[in-house]
């Protein structure tokens, strides 16, 4: 018995490592393209761009691992019903349930497993991820210069050019505001640039123009000059600055943490509904509108709590529905595999996804919302397992 206990698992564990592998490389794709544009546009070091690719990886293998749990189980025993291994095991006493015994053994642990994901690894990487991005955003280029707009990209400063080429400027307005409520125009016939990314400044030398300097307080001190020849150094803010933000999402938060955001949202609307009695007519209205939105957000908190749960435990539901597929598709090729579970997954994604709506509008409990697509897909599993077992005839594929 011990040996084709570890002989289905096997099969199984091969065929779920592929499928991880094939899944997460398929919904990185996308992502690939945007590292590229970091490296080109905003000039990234690719150490920090791996970071981010690295930073990308947990969200995706959450949902890449139970996908590769059902591509794993229909591949596994497709394969084992093509070669009539199954069969044999069944001529021997073994029944189709023993079969997927170890294999929901194996599911059980990956659960355990990723709980513990989705609760520390997860959240942490989303939320240095989106630290990281912010500070991404607020990273500025080299400014390519063009022609006939506005370029805001230096701090105090707009800087306008009619036409340019190379280095070459001609027809030059800069509007430059200081502090102390005092602002210049300078604008210049023709000029030149030069950038000097390792001291982060752009410089800027002008020709045959005039600066014409306001103070907002006392416009009478206006003053106005001519030059021959002017030069500008403007800072550039082109390095990459690191912060840490504390504030975290609901995303970004373990089960505990989001239970007790939940709690302290509770409490908060037990004081307001105290004190309605008390309120006018407008304020009591403006109340019970906080009371609602403080409710949503306690349905969207659990529903990311109850997410952290049934996503894991989707493995066993997987296990149980891909067993019997796979025994009657009787193909083992991975191919087969993965676009049948792709179907699946879609299917059981977008009860999930219509879940979460549905809860966040506070139109169906949370656990029921986000828990039925388990429910459903693991009691047709339960079934179909149960006739495959007893030899009893399934009508939804035809046998060869």
């Amino acid at each position: 018995m011990k040996v084709v206990y570890r002989y289905v698992l096997r099969e199984n564990v091969s065929a779920f490592i592929l499928g991880v592998v094939l899944l997460t490389f398929i919904l990185m794709l996308d992502r690939f393209y945007d590292l590229i544009d970091l490296i080109i546009g905003k000039r990234l070091h690719p150490i920090t761009v791996f970071e981010i690719f690295l930073l990308s990886l947990p969200f995706i293998l959450a949902l890449t691992i139970p996908m590769a749990v059902l591509v794993g189980t229909i591949v596994a025993f497709g394969r084992l019903s093509q070669d009539h291994e199954l069969t044999a095991f069944q001529a021997g006493g073994i029944g189709f349930f023993m079969c997927e015994i170890p294999v929901l053994i194996a599911a059980f642990a990956l659960v355990f497993g990723l709980v513990f994901f989705n609760n520390y690894v997860l959240p942490e990487s989303n939320h240095q991820m989106k630290n990281l991005m912010i500070d991404i955003s607020q990273k500025k280029p080299e400014v390519k210069i063009e022609e006939g707009i506005f370029i805001p990209d230096f701090p105090g400063y707009q800087i306008y050019v009619e036409h340019t080429k190379q280095s070459r400027i001609w027809g030059v307005t800069i509007y430059e505001t200081k502090s102390r409520g005092s602002s210049r125009i300078i604008s210049a016939k023709d000029g030149d640039i030069e950038f000097s990314p390792g001291e982060r400044v752009f410089t800027m030398s002008l020709n045959n123009g005039e600066i014409h300097e306001i103070h907002e307080e006392n416009p009478e001190r206006a003053l106005s000059l001519k030059f021959r020849k002017h030069t500008i150094h403007i800072p550039m803010d082109t390095e990459l600055i690191r912060r840490e933000r504390e504030f975290r999402s609901d995303r970004e938060l373990s089960a505990s943490a989001l239970l007790e955001r939940v709690k302290e949202l509770k409490k908060e609307i037990t004081a307001m509904v105290a004190r309605l009695p008390e309120s006018g007519m407008k304020e009591s209205r403006r109340t019970e509108e906080e009371i609602e939105r403080k409710r949503r957000q306690i349905n969207k908190y659990l529903v990311e709590v109850h997410k952290k749960y049934a996503i894991p435990v989707a493995c066993i539901v997987f296990v149980l529905v891909g067993a019997p597929i796979g025994y009657y598709l009787r193909r083992g090729g991975l191919g087969i595999g993965m676009g049948v579970s792709l179907g699946f997954f879609l299917l059981y994604y977008l009860g999930l996804m219509a879940g979460e709506e549905i809860a966040d509008r506070a139109m169906v409990s949370p656990w029921l919302a986000i828990w039925l697509p388990n429910i459903l897909l693991g009691g047709a599993g339960v079934v179909l397992s149960y006739l495959t077992n007893e030899g009893l005839p399934v009508r939804f594929w035809r046998s060869e």
